[in-house]
């Protein structure tokens, strides 16, 4: 049996350095990730581009120049701390109140470069069909999601 084309066989992410650290420290190495089936999802004739918001490398690179130049004030880190926060108040707060007051404080106080971005490449083949799922927010955008991606289910390709 030959392997699938690439485009299918991998999805892509971008997802940043503490959210990373948090899921595999606090959240038991389980992650969280919105992915695409490509690493730049412009579209084609068949279906529309993804929003600059759902293109793994759109994401990475402004997330990268943000970092480099020290914008703690880039729309896309405030976003992302916020989530950060919202994370530990659905996911820590329930279980262990003290621990998640100490990761909100760290997570307010963390400096810009805890949101460098990494690039991640899914391999679609490990992963069953079942853990992916879509959200049809935005009809024919390549955007899918799964919740409980696990170590050897990804590989870092750029950070």
């Amino acid at each position: 049996m030959s392997s699938p084309p690439e485009a299918v066989r991998y999805g892509y992410t971008c997802k940043i350095w503490m959210a990373s650290e948090l899921e595999r420290k606090f959240l038991g190495g389980t992650y969280y990730v919105w992915f695409a089936r490509e690493i730049n999802p412009v579209g084609d004739s068949t279906r529309p581009p993804n929003g600059e918001s759902s293109n793994p490398l759109v994401i990475y690179s402004a997330l990268d120049t943000a970092v480099k130049r020290k914008d703690v004030n880039h729309p896309k880190i405030k976003d992302l701390r916020a989530g950060l926060l919202r994370v530990i108040s659905k996911y820590v707060a329930p279980r262990d109140s003290n621990l998640a007051r100490t990761l909100r404080r760290e997570i307010r106080r963390a400096p810009v470069e805890m949101f460098h971005p990494q690039l991640w490449r899914l391999d679609l083949s490990r992963i069953g069909v079942t853990r992916v799922k879509t959200d049809q927010s935005f009809p024919g955008w390549d955007e899918q999601y799964i919740s409980d991606l696990n170590e050897g289910e990804y590989e870092v390709i750029a950070e």
